[in-house]
């Protein structure tokens, strides 16, 4: 099953929450918002440990679908250690695997407005 997952801090964008609701009510396309924050504040423990499970297994694959890497798009090193930034992404998700992705709430309501037209049509051109 095809889904939409946001991960941001809190709630997220007002804005991409209404379109996700919208898309769910118009094509019965699924959505989870993953919160990366704990009690509100900036978490990198549980930001680390979604990249290197959800995007890094599939880095290959995802830089080939969308035209960027994740090492740039997501992460960046920073005095021998790296930091993860994955608040702000959307991704379509197949069968719990990441299978495209978007960052950055301009980039991330573009793309749910096309869902809004397209439909599940869409999801599946992401996922080839």
């Amino acid at each position: 099953m095809v889904r939409l997952r946001y991960y941001c801090q809190g709630q997220g964008s007002a804005e991409v929450a209404r379109l996700l609701v919208e898309i769910r009510t118009r094509h019965n396309i699924p959505h989870e918002v993953l919160d990366l924050s704990s009690n509100g504040a900036y978490d990198e423990k549980k930001e680390k440990q979604v990249y290197e499970a959800e995007f890094k297994p599939r880095a290959k694959m995802l830089k080939k679908r969308t035209g960027k890497p994740i090492t740039k798009e997501l992460r960046s090193r920073r005095a021998r250690h790296y930091v993860v930034s994955i608040p702000g992404t959307i991704a379509v998700v197949r069968d719990g695997k990441v299978e495209w992705y978007a960052v950055g709430d301009g980039e991330i309501i573009e793309f749910l407005k096309m869902v809004l037209i397209k439909g599940h049509a869409l999801l599946e051109e992401r996922c080839q």
